[in-house]
């Protein structure tokens, strides 16, 4: 019978070189360059390419990995490359454990092989993990993270243990989207 999907059949991947997809998933990068168009929209899984035309990435671990995800919510042409076009990409996930071996496809790629589902489903397990949960406020200032949720009353304050260069990159404003998993570990880690 095989390996069964656990995904959404609307889950898609793309490959993408370098150190790109790696800045995509901390949200450093907010659109991937391509020269082509798509109609696609959804959430795309970031694969690092072995290509190195563009760069090596970040480390050895992520080539032929899939490294996290985001959200393809548009794709504009490109104002500076004729011919080519901005791949709008929003709420990212960098996985904590990548899915390494993965052979990548051209375009926005579904799975084909027992392999690639597998790698789906593991890549699945991580986003319903560390999806959003929530958007909370956050403030930075002398060394300390000040995390509150606008709809209730619950504030608390957290030392900066090297977290907030994970968190900065992320803000919209002063607004951030925190996985169940980010809060907890906030949250535990919170001042008395």
């Amino acid at each position: 019978m095989g390996i069964q999907p656990t995904f959404p059949d609307t889950l898609r991947a793309l490959s993408i070189a370098g150190p790109y997809a790696y800045r995509i998933a901390t949200g450093e990068k907010q659109s991937e360059g391509r020269s082509w168009s798509t109609r696609f929209r959804g959430l795309v899984l970031l694969h690092v390419s072995t290509g190195k035309d563009f760069g090596e990435p970040q480390s050895k671990e992520m080539v032929s990995a899939i490294i996290g995800a985001a959200e393809m919510y548009d794709c504009i042409p490109s104002e500076s490359h004729d011919g080519h076009y901005h791949h709008l990409m929003k709420n990212p996930i960098l996985f904590k454990q990548y899915i390494p071996n993965v052979s990548g496809a051209r375009n926005y790629w579904s799975p084909k092989t027992p392999e690639h589902i597998k790698a789906f489903n593991q890549a699945w397990q991580q986003i319903e993990v560390q999806q959003p949960h929530a958007v909370f406020k956050i403030h930075y200032k002398d060394g300390i993270i000040s995390v509150s949720n606008s709809r209730t009353s619950n504030y608390f304050q957290v030392k900066d243990a090297g977290v907030w260069q994970t968190l900065a990159p992320r803000l919209q404003g002063e607004e951030i989207a925190l996985t169940k998993l980010e809060y907890a570990d906030l949250y535990r880690s919170r001042l008395a």
